[in-house]
């Protein structure tokens, strides 16, 4: 069971970083969409600016749902009973390389939906990513990270 939260980390920073610390800027792509699809894109769009300064507390709190909140501190705990998981993002987001993301496609099913997202590094290197996101209130929180094709 404590190998699926391990998995979740290097997709979470693929996922997430869009800015390295040498300044590079990224197209807002939740402006591609309207309505819940927008609100969609913008939870990703949100968690990009986040990861971009390393704020675990921000993407743990605000961003990510409270399943998979639970999944990051359990791997957290693994090396600190006190860990929490804002810990268990801290190594992975300073660590990451720098990421472009693009939003490509939301697709909404009542109360669920899949945001498919192509990353690409600084070189041509291009991945597609799905993002598992679920309604809270008004807006959206990440519920699962995908695998990366």
């Amino acid at each position: 069971m404590a190998a699926a939260p391990l998995r979740l980390l290097p997709v979470l920073v693929t996922v997430a970083l869009t800015l390295s610390a040498c300044g590079q800027t990224s197209k807002d792509s939740s402006g591609d969409f309207k309505g819940d699809e927008k609100a969609v894109a913008q939870t990703v769009e949100d968690l990009q600016s986040a990861a971009s300064k390393a704020d675990g507390d921000k993407i743990c709190d605000e961003l990510l749902a409270a399943d998979l909140v639970a999944k990051i501190k359990t791997v957290a705990q693994k090396t600190d009973p006190k860990g929490t998981c804002a810990d268990g993002l801290k190594d992975a987001l300073r660590d990451a390389d720098s990421f472009e993301l693009q939003v490509k496609k939301v697709a909404i099913n009542g109360t669920t939906a899949i945001a498919t997202v192509e990353s690409d590094d600084t070189g041509d290197k291009k991945s597609t990513d799905s993002l598992t996101l679920t309604k809270a209130g008004a807006g959206w929180k990440i519920s699962s990270l995908g695998s990366v094709s």
